[in-house]
């Protein structure tokens, strides 16, 4: 079944955001870097898990507190399609379903009231 996991944009401080989450939270952070930025983070503790990274590039809009998205954990890469379709229509693309770095498939985009959905199929 399909599950839903905030995913945080840090503002270039990625790596003393993980540090300090697990120092509250303990738990365990798979981190990804690519130059010095954190490029992919699942945080998970218990119960507590979510997702980010630092920002790749200048995203206007971005302040302090907004730098958030929600990631829809799919079964299957046609599960995954099949909701980027809907939740596109009418929004923002941002980037199509593509294999990503890490093994997984993944979407980004916005949808017509303005939340932003960031799509995950992790490839068996």
């Amino acid at each position: 079944m399909a599950n839903i996991v905030p995913y945080i944009n840090f503002a270039k401080n990625g790596q003393e955001a993980i540090t300090f989450y697990k120092d509250v939270f303990g738990g365990d952070a798979e981190v990804q870097f690519e130059n010095e930025r954190v490029i992919h983070l699942d945080f998970q503790a218990g119960g507590i898990h979510f997702m980010g990274s630092d920002l790749q590039s200048d995203q206007a809009g971005l302040e302090r507190g907004n730098g958030y998205s929600l990631v829809l954990n799919c079964d299957s890469e046609e599960q995954l399609r099949n909701f980027y379709a809907k939740l596109v229509d009418g929004g923002k693309e941002m980037f199509a379903p593509a294999d990503s770095g890490w093994g997984a498939i993944i979407a980004h985009c916005t949808d017509q009231f303005g939340v932003t959905w960031l799509m995950n199929y992790d490839k068996p």
